[in-house]
């Protein structure tokens, strides 16, 4: 950030993986850091907290059950075997198409029909950024190598933190959930349309929301 030219004031933003990574960041507070907003909260419920649950925390368990027992077998496979399906996803541009086609059918909110909610052009152009530089391995090796980690800090991320809580994101927490894991929850807000991929789905109700959380973080 100082190569930047913003290494006294900056924040973060994060989803999917990034979110981990912005999350982490949040946890280790590196010169600078003035916030960080998310649009997954990377952490489950707990024993209790799941006993607990109200109904919408019910609804939001149930979501993550039915995305793990029934459309996570690719981070399955690519945490366990990662170089066995890395090889054919650099290899066939048809396999890499359907492997990622696949995530924008299960966990966008398109309707079942995310070719023709977000333009094909566009899901296409996603491909290619895996395709071109042959990154499939590599992308797969990615959830072996977070799987071989040991869990780092523990406690109250101290990091002011904005959330975006979008309704077909599969894994969803409430806002008990989120402020018993963050110090200071300064922008939450809840959408009606938008699912995991809302950079590409809806991209000016994220910019909204990461504007609302650093506006007032000087």
């Amino acid at each position: 950030m100082d190569r930047l030219g913003h290494g006294e004031r900056w924040g973060a933003q994060g989803g999917d993986w990034g979110a981990a990574v912005v999350d982490r960041l949040g946890r280790d507070v590196p010169p600078g850091l003035r916030g960080i907003h998310l649009n997954l909260i990377p952490a489950f419920p707990t024993a209790e907290e799941v006993a607990a649950a109200d109904a919408e925390e019910q609804e939001m368990i149930a979501s993550a059950t039915r995305y793990r027992d029934g459309m996570s077998a690719y981070a399955f496979a690519q945490s366990t075997r990662p170089q066995t399906i890395g090889y054919l996803l650099a290899d066939n541009p048809v396999g890499l198409a359907a492997w990622i086609y696949g995530l924008f059918l299960d966990v966008s909110d398109t309707d079942g029909a995310p070719a023709a909610a977000l333009g094909l052009d566009s899901i296409l152009d996603d491909i290619m950024l895996y395709w071109i530089p042959g990154a499939g391995a590599s992308s797969a090796r990615l959830y072996w190598e977070a799987a071989q980690e040991t869990p780092g800090h523990r406690g109250a991320n101290p990091t002011p933190l904005g959330v975006s809580v979008f309704p077909r994101e599969p894994v969803r927490a409430s806002r008990r959930w989120i402020e018993s894991r963050y110090e200071h929850v300064v922008h939450h807000r809840v959408h009606d349309r938008g699912g995991h991929f809302a950079a590409l789905e809806q991209p000016a109700a994220l910019v909204e929301d990461i504007r609302a959380t650093f506006v007032g973080l000087r």
